[in-house]
């Protein structure tokens, strides 16, 4: 008999949910909908987080260099420097190449690669393909290794040497 009771009164307490809407779109005691001043301030949390990013790039652009970071001086030199820093960067690491020339980064190409390597035994130079890329000024080595029937993905912080991500696949 409890149970028919216990049942039926969460039937009407689901019911009584289902009809008053949960609270969605309720309209506070000044008449507006508080869905709508929620989705202002969910705008207004958006807006303040991409200007703290765009405060971080900023400044990241600021440590590498010394000026702020207006990406027409650090293209220019990318292009004069790029052909010269891809030869070097492949002839001392074979299949290594350096996309990004002319960058400030606290990790050289040669020191990701033996980060990469030590976390794989056995592998050497030849089965590493490194290069340094630029995501939206932040500096990263992306490769893989192919070793022993495997697989391995990587990317390297290229001012901490931390790695980012390790992936492991057999092929």
């Amino acid at each position: 008999m409890k149970k028919r009771y216990v049942i039926v009164l969460a039937g009407l307490v689901m019911a009584a949910f289902m009809l008053s809407g949960c609270g969605a779109g309720r309209v506070n005691q000044n008449g507006n909908n508080s869905s709508t001043r929620n989705e202002e301030e969910l705008q207004a949390e958006i807006d303040a987080l991409q200007q703290e990013i765009d405060d971080l790039k900023s400044a990241q652009g600021q440590q590498d260099d010394g000026t702020a970071d207006d990406g027409q001086a650090e293209d220019s030199a990318r292009t004069t420097d790029d052909s010269a820093a891809q030869s070097n960067a492949q002839s001392s690491t074979g299949q290594a190449s350096g996309s990004t020339a002319g960058a400030n980064v606290a990790v050289t190409l040669e020191e990701a690669q033996n980060i990469a390597l030590e976390r794989v035994p056995g592998a050497t130079a030849e089965h590493i393909s490194i290069e340094l890329d630029e995501d939206d000024g932040w500096y990263i080595y992306e490769g893989d290794i192919l070793y022993n029937r495997m697989e391995y993905e990587f990317e390297i912080d290229a001012n901490t040497g931390n790695i980012l991500k390790w992936e492991e696949e057999r092929w």
